[in-house]
């Protein structure tokens, strides 16, 4: 469990730095993608893709989060949300397969 605590860690920092070549390293190929925000993605080449658009979109995102916690079958956090000066919340949660990749992510803002 602690080290998938630190995997999700990694994956948002490597979110606030817009890493994608470091996210896509992270991600099952399998991934699938839920968000109310920006929708359903399914297949690491369709996240990336919506990330490279949402992070070229919104050079100014960058989350806080805190509060990981492994809840039942993955890990989940508190966020806060900076995006066009504007901040809200959410949570985030972050399933992991065998292997120790990311192959679902749900934001609920």
């Amino acid at each position: 469990m602690e080290e998938l605590l630190r995997k999700a860690e990694a994956y948002v920092s490597a979110s606030n730095e817009h890493n994608l070549t470091r996210i896509k390293t992270m991600l099952a190929c399998d991934c699938s993608y839920r968000s109310g925000g920006v929708g359903c993605h399914d297949g690491v080449e369709a996240i990336i893709s919506m990330m490279k658009t949402f992070f070229a979109s919104n050079p100014d995102v960058r989350w806080q989060a805190e509060n990981y916690r492994w809840l039942s079958d993955c890990v989940v956090f508190d966020f806060l949300i900076t995006l066009g000066g504007n901040t809200s919340s959410g949570v985030e949660e972050i399933h992991f397969n065998d292997a120790g990749k990311i192959c679902r992510i749900v934001v609920q803002r």
